[in-house]
């Protein structure tokens, strides 16, 4: 792990945006360095920094990273790593842009935090308790799928004495073991790919897998296998609802595929949760989710590849802890976390959930319903 100091020129960079609680930062030759507040992207001032020249940005590198890191990131189009600077842990991508040198920094929080400490519905307290299975997690970049993981991991951990082995890429928040044993590896370091990585956890006595993230046809494969041989995996996924993270996984199989693919999906899967970020009343952004578990139902069209009955089987479960983004948001925006405002731009349908909210829908309680009352 590479640890830089906080008096190099980035440490200060770094150090200036911890002060206004940025969650990532910025960098691109001749460009204003910027920073994300609560999903708000800013500049920093050039009287603080001014913007750096690509000659300015790789003197910047070298001074803060080894010598094979920085010789990494200047041969390589992109490097995806973890580095220390100070007590906080980042995640950063390397990356080129018009043939100069760019890079993005994130902070990876390392506070033990429960589902209820990052506002998620108690009903997701229950996935983990299966012991085996496939929990998908899924969202847009910058969504909060791998705070989500962390939480759901950490649930385990507080409750369950299991061993987790996770892959990631990096690795980005380290565990404190608690009851759970914890195993990370890392992607290019301790195994050469997921897929090496999933089948070679699978040889060590795991109860729990979790991936980073799923990338190819080959890691979903591997990771639906896992499921279906006893072990309970859970992964992220970039995709914006439950149909389409359905539709990205068949599409990492070739046309003659993915009806095995789906059959074999609907066999493995537990759960889908998708999860979208909503600006806050208090300034904060508060998670928005669209839960579907596994039922006949849903099994069934998964299946057949009917993904389109999926919104209505959903919809119509909240007895059984599924419900769709609007109804999130609408009991959001009646606990008074959300405003209208907010709740129009995100929701699905909006005239729908407008004569939700004036009485025309039935009530679905539970949603909100906190960890700690749960326990």
């Amino acid at each position: 792990m590479e640890r830089i100091t906080p008096e190099t020129s980035l440490g200060r960079v770094l150090t200036w945006c911890r002060t206004v609680q940025a969650t990532d930062v910025h960098t691109q030759a001749d460009h204003l360095y910027t920073y994300r507040v609560d999903g708000r992207l800013l500049r920093i001032p050039a009287v603080e920094f001014p913007a750096p020249t690509n000659d300015d940005i790789m003197r910047l590198l070298r001074e803060a990273f080894s010598v094979s890191i920085c010789e990494r990131i200047e041969k390589q189009l992109e490097l995806d790593l973890s580095f220390i600077c100070g007590e906080v842990r980042y995640r950063a991508i390397f990356s080129k842009q018009q043939g100069k040198q760019s890079f993005s920094c994130r902070v990876v929080r390392q506070h033990h935090n429960r589902l209820d400490d990052l506002e998620l519905p108690a009903t997701l307290a229950s996935l983990v308790q299966e012991p085996r299975g496939l929990l998908l997690i899924a969202g847009g970049s910058g969504q909060g799928k791998s705070t989500t993981a962390r939480g759901l991991l950490q649930e385990l951990n507080e409750t369950q004495p299991l061993r987790v082995i996770t892959i990631e890429d990096p690795i980005e928040y380290l565990f404190a073991e608690g009851q759970c044993q914890f195993e990370q590896r890392e992607v290019g370091i301790d195994t050469a790919s997921f897929a090496d990585g999933i089948r070679s956890a699978l040889r060590q006595d795991p109860n729990v897998i979790y991936i980073g993230e799923i990338r190819d046809q080959e890691s979903i494969l591997a990771a639906m296998q896992a499921a279906e041989t006893g072990h309970l995996v859970l992964t992220t996924l970039h995709a914006d609802s439950v149909p389409q993270t359905i539709d990205r996984i068949r599409e990492f199989y070739p046309a003659n595929e993915q009806e095995n693919a789906s059959a074999l999906l609907a066999r493995s899967l537990n759960a889908i949760l998708c999860q979208r970020l909503v600006p806050g009343t208090d300034g904060r952004r508060v998670p928005c989710l669209e839960i579907m578990k596994r039922n006949a139902g849903t099994q069934e069209a998964i299946s057949t590849n009917d993904l389109r009955l999926l919104a209505g089987i959903i919809e119509a479960s909240a007895s059984e802890g599924m419900h769709s983004f609007d109804q999130h948001l609408l009991h959001l925006l009646q606990d008074g976390r959300v405003t209208e405002a907010a709740a129009r731009h995100a929701a699905s349908n909006w005239n729908r959930l407008q004569m939700e909210m004036r009485g025309y829908a039935r009530q679905m309680p539970g949603i909100l319903k906190r960890d700690s009352d749960r326990r």
